[in-house]
């Protein structure tokens, strides 16, 4: 199911740059951006929102499932 609201999408698209992050891959590869496009975001909302909520998306990773709603 495709995430609805912005809150969702920005945890996605944050999720998907950690990951990469964590994997020596770059936040500005095709498939990074491809994702902003579909989820209508641009990079600078997932960097704001990392800013603030990085180590909930890095907890979510770890544990393997989505996090409890704020």
């Amino acid at each position: 199911m495709a995430p609805k609201t912005r809150e969702e999408r920005l945890f996605g698209a944050a999720c998907l740059r950690v990951t990469l992050e964590q994997n020596g891959g770059s936040a500005m590869n095709e498939i990074y951006n491809a994702t902003l496009d579909d989820l209508g975001l641009a990079a600078e909302d997932v960097d704001t929102y990392l800013e603030t909520e990085r180590a909930r998306v890095e907890a979510a990773l770890a544990s393997g499932r989505r996090p409890e709603s704020k």
